[in-house]
């Protein structure tokens, strides 16, 4: 791996993400119970290039493991908030309300990080936000609808902090070590989930097991950590623009497995938001 990567590695790195949403629909564990095996998974696979590295892990400072420990948190409703719309919205509807993660970057920016955000982004934002609208609100199927909806759009505010915290800890931190570090996290406030809200970790069958294991390789390690190496060279806002290609390839993965057609409507709603974004990408290149 150079040591600056082409930012066409992101491209692998949606390939791998997109299918998510499929492996979800086909499981039957409950939400946070499927979060918390993925990452726990994901975690086990991490601390395989580490075994030699143990040094690595005790010069990180205490600043930086909070850093990671709060990024995990993140992650955790991330795919809490993320995983339990899929069971409430179609795959379309969840992945372009959770791909809406760049302005919520970009508001955190501006909030935290002083850096005032432009004329262009905030016509983007109106865009985008009009076609949140018609999703969550144009969309059949009731209050369940709208609740998944919702709860997709918390997924992307909750992964647009671990993106930013990301970028900030990666600067100082390998790829292995932090994507170890936040991925026991998360998986320790998922048990932590589990437990509180008395989701049943057990009995489950070898194909959900199965299901879950392809989820945190493909997904998570394959996915996600290639978001994580890319963090440091090329930034948070960049990753999350990137997942814009998944609406469209989940939806076709949906269609062809799961014979799920979107409705009219999350159609045009996501038209509009992947329009908004694509115009904020072209305008800042």
């Amino acid at each position: 791996m150079p040591k600056n990567p082409p930012q066409y590695l992101v491209l692998a790195a949606v390939l791998f993400t997109s299918s998510s949403s499929i492996f979800i629909r086909l499981s039957i564990m409950p939400p946070l119970v499927l979060a918390f095996y993925r990452m726990a998974i994901a975690t086990l696979f991490m601390a395989v290039p580490l075994i030699f590295r143990k040094g690595e892990l005790r010069a990180i400072s205490h600043r930086d493991l909070w850093l990671c420990a709060l990024s995990g948190l993140a992650l955790a409703l991330h795919f809490a908030t993320w995983i339990a719309s899929l069971s409430m919205t179609t795959v379309m509807a969840s992945t372009v309300l959770v791909s809406t993660s760049p302005f919520f970057v970009a508001a955190v920016n501006a909030v935290f990080f002083r850096k005032r955000p432009g004329k262009i982004l905030l016509i983007c934002l109106g865009v985008a936000f009009a076609g949140t609208l018609v999703i969550t609100t144009g969309a059949a199927g009731g209050q369940a609808t709208l609740t998944g909806n919702l709860l997709a759009l918390a997924g992307a505010v909750s992964v647009a902090f671990y993106l930013i915290i990301g970028q900030e800890v990666r600067k100082r931190v390998s790829t292995a070590a932090y994507a170890f570090l936040v991925y026991g996290a998360s998986a320790v406030f998922l048990l932590a989930f589990c437990l509180a809200f008395f989701q049943p970790l057990a009995p489950y069958s070898v194909g959900d097991f199965a299901i879950v294991g392809a989820l945190a390789v493909v997904c998570s390690v394959g996915g996600h950590t290639l978001y994580n190496l890319l963090l440091k060279f090329h930034g948070a806002f960049l990753v999350s623009l990137a997942t814009l290609c998944e609406p469209l390839l989940a939806s076709l993965l949906a269609m062809a497995i799961l014979s799920e057609i979107p409705q009219i409507q999350t159609v045009l709603g996501g038209a509009i938001v992947i329009a908004a974004l694509a115009m904020y990408i072209f305008k800042n290149r």
